[in-house]
């Protein structure tokens, strides 16, 4: 299960990849989710930008990085190496997962701002997270022929996640509809400072495994 979280770092921006009270995407005064999020642009979507994970067996040589800021859209690239059979099959299940031999790439956009994080997807705009979030928040649109959906189910009052050495709050968004094979749902965890501190992975057999995100910068 150690494997399966780290061939997600290449979905969890489109999922991705990053963004007291806690809140991630979404304009101040967007309840959908669909609006531009608002906000001032955060150090996370600069040019250079880097998330880092740990790596485990099987996956190797992983990246990601924000190679160009157009508009207030940050465009972040992904790419690792994969030798593990079943990893490779769940990539090659990702519409836009590009894989020539071992290597696995996948380009993405997002608003990153001071606000949260939002996708930026052909079909528009889908909040993954806003720091002024409310429980039961829920954000929504047609993706790939059916809903892609995510809910804010946690906000923590109080610093209880532990994140490095030291314990913060955070928000929870659940994130349903993306058909990733073995894959019931995806748990994306962040915190106003740090950003995506982490990605939960819920798997269809009713385990799951928790992939944490460093970024090379902090919200001020």
């Amino acid at each position: 299960m150690i494997l399966k979280k780290s061939i997600y770092l290449l979905l969890w921006m489109a999922l991705i990849i990053g963004f007291s009270s806690c809140g991630i995407l979404g304009g101040d005064d967007d309840s959908s989710g669909r609006e531009p999020l608002g906000g001032d642009p955060s150090p996370m979507g600069a040019v250079g930008h880097t998330f880092g994970v740990v790596n485990p067996n099987g996956v190797s040589n992983d990246n990601v990085e924000v190679t160009s800021f157009s508009d207030g859209i940050s465009t972040v690239q992904y790419s690792a190496t994969i030798t593990n059979p079943m990893l490779m099959e769940m990539a090659k299940a990702m519409p836009d997962v590009t894989v020539n031999g071992n290597q696995a790439s996948v380009t993405r956009k997002y608003r990153i701002t001071k606000k949260g994080f939002q996708s930026v997807y052909d079909e528009g705009n889908l909040t993954i997270m806003n720091y002024d979030a409310n429980v039961g928040d829920t954000y929504s649109m047609q993706k790939n022929g059916s809903t892609l959906e995510r809910r804010v189910t946690k906000v923590s009052k109080e610093d209880e996640y532990q994140y490095a050495f030291f314990l913060i709050k955070t928000i929870h968004v659940e994130e349903t509809g993306r058909n990733i094979p073995g894959v019931s749902k995806v748990e994306f965890i962040g915190n106003h400072r740090f950003g995506m501190v982490g990605v939960k992975l819920h798997y269809e057999d009713g385990s799951t495994q928790n992939l944490t995100i460093i970024a090379s910068a902090e919200n001020e």
